[in-house]
C-alpha cells in the first residue's frame, strides 16, 4: 500500500493531508503561513514541517512510509523560487521522496475539478490564474503583487468600497449603502467621524477587514456603487482567465474554470456573472464551477498521481473519507 502527502502552504495557513493509494484520508496537520515571502524562509520551513509532522502523526506514519508528495506553495512564482525553496526546505525535509511542486493555485485547480485539465481563478488575499491544457502544458498570469499588475483581490474590492464611500461624502456619487456598512464596521457614529478616523490614521484599512464582504452585501441589496465595483472586478478576473486560455490554446475547448478563494464566497452574484460574460466572449465552451475540494485535497491528488491516475472508485472513496476526516479534524475539505 502506497501512502502520500498533500501539502498546501498558503498565505494565511498551511494544511497537510496524509492518504493512501485507494483515496482514503488518514491524517491531517495544520500550521501558520508557509509563504516565505511574508515571514522568511526559516519561518516557512518551521510551519511546513509542523503541518507535515501533524499529518504523519495522526496517520500513524513516518516519512519512510511516504511514496510521494504533492505540493502547492504560495510564493513559488518564478523558476528561481522553486530552486531556492526545494534547496532550503523540501530537499532537507523529504530527501529523495518523489514530489511534484507547484504554485498553490495548482492545488486549487486539481482539487477543483475531476478533469486533469482546466483553468483555476483563485481570488482571496491575492489573485492568480493558472491552467493546464489537454496536452499537459501549464500557464499562469498574475499572483505576484499589485506592483506587477495584479488588480483584484478581497482587499482591493474592499478598498474600492471605501473610496466609493468617500466619493459619496463629497457628493460625487449618490447615496450608497456601503456608507452605512463601513460606518458600522468601524464603530463610528456617522460618516464624518469615519472619515476623520481614516484621515488621521486612527483607523486603517486592515482594521475594517473583511471589507469585501461589505461590498458584496451592499450589491446583494441592489446598491449601484457596489455593483459597479463587483462588475469591474469580474471583468478583470475574466480577462485573466482568457489570457491563460490564449497561452494554452484553449479558447475553443470545453473546460472547467474553477473558482476558488474567499471572494467567490460573497453573497452577490454580480462579480461571478460579470466574469462569466467576459470569459465567454473568447471561450464560449468554458464552464465556471465551484471547487469540488479544497486545495490541500488537490495537493494530495497531485501526489497520488505521481504513480496512478484517479478513477471513479478512488474518488468515491476519497469523498466518503473526507467526510469522516472533517468530523475527526474539525476542518472543511469541501468548500461551503
Amino acid at each position: 500500500m502506497r501512502h502520500y502527502l498533500g501539502l498546501d502552504a498558503g498565505g494565511t495557513k498551511t494544511f497537510c493531508l496524509a492518504g493512501d493509494e485507494t483515496g482514503r484520508v488518514l491524517g491531517f496537520g495544520r500550521a501558520a503561513t508557509g509563504n516565505y515571502e511574508g515571514f522568511g524562509v526559516d519561518s516557512a520551513r518551521t510551519e511546513i514541517t509542523k503541518a507535515v509532522n501533524g499529518a504523519l502523526e495522526t496517520a500513524g506514519l513516518t516519512l519512510k512510509d511516504i511514496a510521494g508528495v504533492g505540493m502547492g506553495v504560495a510564493g513559488a512564482d518564478l523558476p528561481d523560487d522553486y530552486v531556492m525553496l526545494d534547496r532550503e526546505i523540501f530537499a532537507p525535509l523529504f530527501g529523495e521522496i518523489p514530489r511534484v511542486f507547484r504554485n498553490d493555485s495548482m492545488g486549487g485547480l486539481r482539487g477543483g475539478t475531476r478533469d486533469p485539465f482546466g483553468i483555476v481563478i483563485a481570488c482571496g488575499t491575492g489573485c492568480v490564474c493558472a491552467g493546464v491544457n489537454r496536452a499537459g502544458k501549464e500557464g499562469r498570469v498574475g499572483g505576484i503583487s499589485e506592483d506587477f499588475g495584479d488588480m483584484v483581490s478581497g482587499s482591493s474590492i474592499g478598498t474600492e468600497g471605501v473610496k466609493a464611500v468617500f466619493r459619496h461624502r463629497d457628493g460625487i456619487l449618490p447615496k450608497t449603502l456601503m456608507a452605512d456598512l463601513f460606518v458600522a464596521r468601524a464603530g463610528c457614529a456617522d460618516l464624518d467621524e469615519f472619515f476623520m478616523k481614516m484621515y488621521t490614521r486612527e483607523l486603517w484599512h486592515q482594521d475594517l477587514e473583511p471589507m469585501a464582504k461589505l461590498v458584496f452585501d451592499a450589491a446583494f441589496e441592489g446598491d449601484a456603487a457596489a455593483c459597479d465595483i463587483l462588475e469591474w472586478g469580474g471583468r478583470y478576473l475574466g480577462d485573466m482567465v482568457n489570457a491563460v486560455a490564449r497561452q494554452l490554446d484553449m479558447c475553443r475547448d470545453t473546460f472547467d474554470v474553477v473558482m476558488t478563494g474567499s471572494v467567490f464566497k460573497g453573497v452577490s452574484p454580480v462579480l461571478a456573472d460579470a466574469m462569466r460574460t467576459r470569459i465567454h466572449r473568447e471561450c464560449p465552451g468554458a464552464r465556471t464551477v465551484r471547487a469540488e475540494f479544497e486545495p490541500v485535497v488537490g495537493a494530495l491528488l497531485l501526489g497520488v498521481e505521481l504513480h496512478q491516475q484517479m478513477d471513479g472508485g478512488r474518488y468515491d472513496t476519497l469523498s466518503a473519507s473526507l467526510e469522516e476526516a472533517e468530523r475527526r479534524f474539525g476542518v472543511c475539505f469541501k468548500p461551503e
